[in-house]
């Protein structure tokens, strides 16, 4: 199975009356429908969005892996809300499933916590603990769904192949791989516009929109070191990715 990361967004919350100089907005609560109506209408149009701005190549590059490997099951593991599968005319067809941080608020919140204690390391990998869960589930109904295989053991699903492609050094490698699992770091080059590793290659000089701490930036520095060792593969262009993969299967196959 292969999994891809992508973005952090805010949840909706009530609005109160709020003053600034002579202008007076929202002088009362607005009705938690109205709330969920507006944020309804925000994230499909940032879904819409995604979808008006995807790399060229991704399609095709989805297209080539699910041809070479009829069976593969593709999941996007996610920081946010942003789900490949409500990409309704790009990338729904070829993802199985979406794990988002969100869905479990207790293990978000006890990594957030970790990440600012400089006397703990910052555990990642119970997000990729429940991907693997939602993955093992679907193989096994594909397997019950498959008269002349029966239903797929435990076991059996455990010794499959994940492969975990994403853009963040020490989240996607480094989460990822404390799972078993082999990992691609999509290092774009210049030309994709990438904006991943803006947010931590130069600390003296980040962009604008970072919000990103002081302290969370050495953090970072050491996870991300720390991640380098299991990194198996560095993709610089998205139509590299089918082979990076193939290269990753044919290595494991040679050690088994």
């Amino acid at each position: 199975m292969y999994y891809c990361g992508l973005s952090i967004n805010p949840n909706p919350v009530h609005l109160y009356s709020i003053k600034i100089g002579p202008y007076s907005f929202a002088k009362k609560e607005v009705s938690s429908s109205v709330v969920q109506a507006v944020y309804n209408a925000w994230e499909m149009e940032r879904h819409h969005s995604a979808e008006r701005h995807l790399y060229p190549e991704v399609i095709d590059v989805l297209q080539q892996i699910k041809e070479e490997h009829p069976n593969v099951i593709i999941g996007a593991v996610t920081d946010g809300k942003a789900n490949p599968m409500l990409m309704t005319f790009t990338l729904a067809p070829y993802f199985d499933f979406c794990l988002s941080w969100e869905d479990d608020q207790a293990g978000r919140t006890q990594f957030f916590k970790e990440l600012k204690s400089t006397g703990s390391d910052a555990e990642l990998k119970w997000i990729y603990e429940a991907a693997r869960d939602k993955y093992k589930a679907l193989a096994e109904t594909r397997g019950t769904l498959k008269k002349d295989r029966g239903a797929v053991s435990a076991s059996s699903i455990d010794e499959k192949l994940w492969i975990h492609v994403g853009d963040d050094l020490a989240y996607d490698v480094g989460g990822a791989s404390a799972c078993g699992a082999k990992t691609v770091l999509m290092e774009l080059a210049d030309k994709y516009g990438q904006t991943a590793r803006l947010r931590f290659d130069n600390m003296n000089k980040l962009p604008a929109w970072s919000v990103t701490t002081k302290a969370e930036l050495e953090k970072r520095k050491i996870m991300n070191l720390a991640a380098e060792q299991h990194l198996d593969a560095r993709v610089s262009f998205m139509s590299r990715l089918p082979e990076a993969i193939n290269d990753i299967l044919e290595a494991s196959a040679d050690d088994e």
